[in-house]
């Protein structure tokens, strides 16, 4: 795997975190943290902030912080798995832009005014996180940054087959994210159960 694409990796999945944790923060701040609307800011990633995210009691937003934890393990395992050094990958500015570059493809900010509009968009940003995700397998299996217009389509065509767990990988790196996007699929699934009631 060349350098570049080895380095975007952790870069994508902070840029994941981040975006989950932004999610729960305007969540809370609509109801269980209300009275620090404004003082927090809602892309705060400090880890005392998190704290704060952690004491709210609101289901959603502990399904976010699940998802997140999710994806630092995945972080852990792929620094493990491929021997590298966290701090030298992600103080490489280079890394950090390209994988920008691919985040905000997929990644939109959305308006939302209400807890029920950030409900409702919480399937768009999960389904984006995935669309980005498999993004990042093709740019591995291709071992290039650059990957083909179709891509967008040919994710709609094998999500089934991503999701159910059938769809091949022959890279360690590539079935590590595949796990991440099963498994996120599962928290969106159990926020989908609570905004139904």
């Amino acid at each position: 795997m060349n350098d570049s694409v080895r380095g975007v990796f952790p870069h994508v999945l902070n840029h994941v975190i981040f975006e989950l944790c932004r999610n729960g923060f305007i969540l809370a701040f609509e109801k269980g943290l209300s009275d620090l609307k404004g003082l927090v800011p809602a892309d705060s990633m400090d880890e005392d902030d998190f704290e704060l995210l952690e004491s709210v009691n609101d289901p959603v937003v502990n399904l976010l912080l699940a998802s997140i934890e999710k994806v630092i393990r995945c972080a852990k395992t792929y620094y493990m798995i491929n021997n590298l050094d966290e701090l030298e990958i992600m103080e490489n500015e280079e890394y950090n832009e390209l994988a920008s570059d691919s985040f905000y493809i997929y990644i939109m900010e959305w308006d939302s005014k209400s807890y029920e509009d950030v409900l409702f968009n919480l399937n768009i940003v999960y389904l984006s996180i995935s669309q980005l995700l498999y993004h990042m397998s093709r740019q591995i299996e291709l071992d290039s940054i650059e990957v083909p217009e179709e891509i967008y389509e040919e994710f709609l065509a094998k999500s089934d087959e991503l999701l159910n767990g059938t769809l091949p990988a022959d890279d360690k790196n590539v079935r590590l994210l595949y796990d991440l996007i099963i498994s996120l699929n599962e928290d969106l699934l159990e926020i989908d159960k609570i905004t139904r009631k």
